[in-house]
């Protein structure tokens, strides 16, 4: 039985680990404490849990005060690296969201003092697990298109999970690190762990296109005052379980969970581009956009033998003209179909998916295709397998899900470079993010 503190008591850190180590891992787990500079909400967390746990609002009192084997971190991104780094020179172990951190120099104070006191840190890169995706390795380490040259990506995220990050504090860099590294890091995980290979040089351009306060003049702080939040298809309004963790308690902090989405003060890019070099001249080209009608991702990897392709549809805003954020957001609107097969008119009409494929095509004609049934859990059954691993460790990990600081490193510091690169114009080496 080990014992597990939360620090970082958002609707992420206790909807993904404190609710689960109280009911689905007991026999394993056992949660020890909560922390969390709002009292208001780590209160809010220990009723919502519906257990009586210990709340703290200062880190170290709550590691002087319970027992706590292992620290879970939870927090906003720019502050991981404290609470990572405090809690190893402490002598616990970590778990931590993604992503590890937010850039070059906090990355490498994480290494040294893990390589300075022993301790294990694992990163929740939970997309890994996805049955989906780990098809997609199983396939590429098979060779099933033989040496890969080169490789596709591309992300999309809708007008409701793409607006949410310029609403919060994702959308300051000095926050987050921009989408380049809070979102991107998941992906630029994937296609190192696909790829079993570390990147090398990275380019990239960046733009926020749509997210700019001219689109709409006259507007607010925040949705709640806002004087034109009548005409404004981003309205949104704090209600239920938003309003208990947020609004309610908002008076102890100061932070707004509903700022405007056109903000003057946003710094983060909407729009982005990146080239990246892997080792063997392996060649990634990625985008990601923030304002689509639908989301999901698309990878193509070219091989020796031939090119494999897979799809993910994840949602799609399936009425046309839905103007309204409240409406646009709910399941009924936005729903887990094949934006690929809409058509006008008919998207409420359209079957759930079923399965994901991937394609194979060999190099000299045809095609081979592996059909994959969809798993309608958390990140496509992501969540569940990751947690297993987190609390229940120890069996066999012959495809690498289980990810580690250099993991967490690789994909951060794919995201460190992109940033520096759109504000120097210039390719950037890991190389020179590592420092040796």
């Amino acid at each position: 039985m080990k014992n597990y503190v939360l620090v970082g008591t958002g609707s992420r850190g206790t909807g993904m680990f404190a609710k689960d180590i109280v009911e689905h891992y007991t026999d394993v787990a056992r949660l020890t404490g909560l922390c969390d500079i709002n009292p208001g909400r780590v209160e809010h967390a220990k009723k919502s849990l519906g257990i009586d746990v210990p709340t703290f609002t200062d880190f170290d009192q709550m590691l002087d005060t319970v027992p706590c084997d292992v620290v879970i971190v939870t927090t906003k991104d720019s502050t991981h690296d404290d609470f990572i780094i405090r809690a190893m020179r402490r002598g616990k172990d970590v778990i931590t969201e993604k992503p590890m951190t937010i850039n070059a120099e906090k990355c490498r104070n994480i290494l040294a003092v893990q390589k300075e006191t022993g301790r294990d840190v694992k990163v929740s890169f939970n997309y890994r697990y996805a049955p989906f995706k780990t098809r997609v390795k199983e396939l590429l380490r098979e060779g099933v298109i033989g040496d890969i040259h080169s490789v596709e990506f591309r992300w999309f995220l809708d007008t409701v999970h793409g607006a949410d990050y310029f609403r919060r504090w994702h959308r300051k860099k000095e926050n987050s690190g921009g989408l380049m590294v809070h979102k991107a890091t998941h992906h630029f995980d994937l296609i190192n762990w696909w790829m079993d290979l570390e990147p090398v040089e990275v380019a990239a351009m960046g733009s926020r296109h749509y997210y700019v306060p001219e689109r709409m003049p006259g507007h607010g702080e925040r949705c709640l005052t806002c004087g034109v939040k009548n005409n404004c298809e981003f309205y949104t309004e704090m209600t239920g379980k938003t309003k208990e963790l947020y609004l309610d308690n908002e008076h102890h902090d100061g932070y707004f969970r509903d700022q405007c989405v056109f903000s003057d003060d946003t710094d983060i890019e909407d729009t982005l581009s990146v080239i990246v070099r892997y080792q063997k001249g392996i060649q990634l080209t990625y985008a990601l956009t923030a304002a689509t009608s639908f989301e999901g991702w698309y990878v193509a990897f070219n091989g020796s033998k031939g090119r494999l392709e897979a799809y993910e549809p994840e949602v799609f805003v399936t009425e046309e003209d839905q103007a309204d954020f409240k409406q646009r957001k709910s399941s009924a609107i936005r729903r887990n179909v094949d934006w690929r097969k809409a058509e006008p008119g008919q998207g409420s009409q359209m079957e759930e998916i079923q399965s994901n494929q991937i394609r194979i095509y060999p190099l000299f004609g045809g095609v081979q295709t592996v059909d994959v049934p969809h798993v309608a859990e958390g990140h496509g059954g992501g969540d569940r397998r990751l947690k297993d691993n987190l609390f229940r460790p120890g069996g066999p990990d012959p495809l690498n899900h289980a990810a580690g600081t250099r993991g967490g490193a690789m994909s951060i510091l794919i995201g460190a470079a992109a940033n520096l690169s759109i504000a120097e114009k210039r390719f950037v080496t890991i190389e020179e993010l590592l420092k040796g």
